[in-house]
């Protein structure tokens, strides 16, 4: 035999489906959702054996919110169906059972008595079917009795419902004491959270407060930022104003570069004849090189001595002493690459014996020039010999060996040393403190 299952707005017929799949195969267990009318009209067309469910109001509000339907939309719709519904089971009398389905969870024992009392040919189960445990909240409850007293057509239409639908027993849905205590325990957890609720709020309003004030600061900070920034712009612009300037002066070196570029030309040429001197040097025997370095020590010793007798007297005026090319009209006679190297060592021992007499000198001060003069300190020839650099460079540069003397000065004081081009402080050491001139 088969049964036709239909199931009203709201009622979740799944919580009784243990007792409805009892009464059929399990593959033919299908209940049809009374959407509206027209499901009616063809349920009545259709005929059968037809097993009506209805949800009571309470019920219906728990389906509806976990549904997430408005209590207010769902008690409409509710209302709209079960007078479709009462109507349809007072036409199929006889035909149509209706059954509520708190009873059905309540008693399935005697839902599966009356089925079979009313279609003998049905197939009960051999064992006996126990009660179906399910709870309603008791807000829900509440709700549904609260609205059924305040609307009396709607407890009109469910009082209709449950005279309808087949006595499983008499099983109350009012709320009992309990449920009242446990509502009354949720009202209180519910007031202390919306209190929580209320602090986390003001909490959260002061927080906002600190994160616009931290976000005021913060602006401040970024205002504070930019003016640094437009500052270290007008500092850089000064720097670069600095830094030009500097290349300024440094043109002003022009002359002493070309000296220099001058000089480089000479070694460069030296060099070469230097070069040429070494190959024809391979030449030649063990025996020339030792007479060539007993020539050379001479020369050296010779050379030291002419510069002892050329040194003039302390009264003997600076432009008599200042040596100057002979004028000859004889053609220049190009000297050996020897002689050449010969006289470039002898130069260069004697710039260094000079550059030792102003370091012993207490008016010159190495690491006082060094830390005064740090491009000096950044040059790998310089730095181990200050006083070599002054003697080259910084004496005709305006830089000052100490803070003793004043190089510029004694220039500017003497035009005829710097005519001359002597040192300051060597011509003053050799020649202008035995002449009595002034320590500038």
């Amino acid at each position: 035999m088969t049964l036709t299952f239909a199931a009203a707005a709201f009622c979740n017929w799944q919580l009784a489906s243990p007792a409805l799949r009892q009464l059929v195969s399990e593959h033919e267990l299908k209940v049809t959702e009374l959407a509206g009318a027209a499901v009616l009209e063809e349920l009545e067309h259709a005929g059968g054996n037809l097993v009506l469910l209805y949800a009571p109001l309470y019920m219906a509000l728990e389906q509806a919110a976990a549904r997430g339907t408005e209590p207010s939309q769902a008690v409409a719709l509710w209302q709209h169906n079960a007078a479709l519904l009462a109507h349809f089971c007072k036409k199929m009398r006889g035909k149509a059972l209706l059954f509520n389905l708190a009873d059905i969870l309540a008693a399935p024992q005697l839902f599966h008595t009356l089925c079979a009392q009313h279609w003998p040919a049905l197939e009960l189960p051999e064992q006996a079917t126990p009660a179906i445990k399910h709870t309603t909240s008791a807000l829900q409850r509440l709700m549904a009795e609260n609205m059924l007293a305040s609307n009396a057509e709607l407890q009109s239409l469910e009082q209709q419902l449950q005279a309808l639908a087949q006595p499983l027993g008499s099983f109350s849905s009012s709320l009992a004491m309990a449920d009242l205590d446990k509502l009354l325990a949720d009202f209180q957890a519910g007031k202390q959270a919306h209190i929580n609720w209320q602090n986390t709020e003001q909490q959260l309003s002061q927080q906002q407060q600190r994160i616009a004030s931290l976000s005021h600061e913060k602006d401040a900070a970024q205002s504070a930022l930019a003016e640094q920034k437009q500052e270290n712009e007008l500092l850089l612009e000064q720097l670069h104003q600095v830094q030009e300037t500097l290349e300024t002066n440094l043109q002003h070196s022009t002359t002493l570069e070309q000296q220099h570029k001058a000089a480089e030309q000479k070694i460069a040429q030296l060099t070469k004849e230097r070069d040429q001197a070494r190959n024809s040097a391979k030449k030649m025997t063990s025996e020339l090189q030792q007479e060539n370095c007993l020539l050379l020590e001479q020369l050296f010793t010779v050379q030291e001595e002419l510069e002892k007798h050329l040194s003039p007297p302390p009264s003997v005026p600076l432009s008599v002493v200042a040596p100057k090319e002979p004028v000859s009209n004889k053609p220049a006679v190009k000297p050996s690459s020897l002689k050449g190297k010969m006289k470039k060592r002898a130069e260069k021992k004697q710039l260094q014996r000079r550059a030792a007499e102003l370091a012993a000198s207490s008016l010159f001060n190495g690491d006082w020039y060094l830390k005064q003069y740090p491009d000096v300190a950044a040059d790998k020839l310089f730095a181990s010999n200050p006083a070599l650099h002054y003697l080259k460079c910084g004496g005709f540069e305006g830089r000052n060996p100490s803070p003793g003397f004043n190089s510029q000065d004694y220039l500017d004081a003497n035009p005829d040393v710097a005519a001359a081009g002597f040192n300051p402080l060597y011509h003053y050491l050799r020649f202008g403190q035995a002449e009595k001139r002034p320590l500038y």
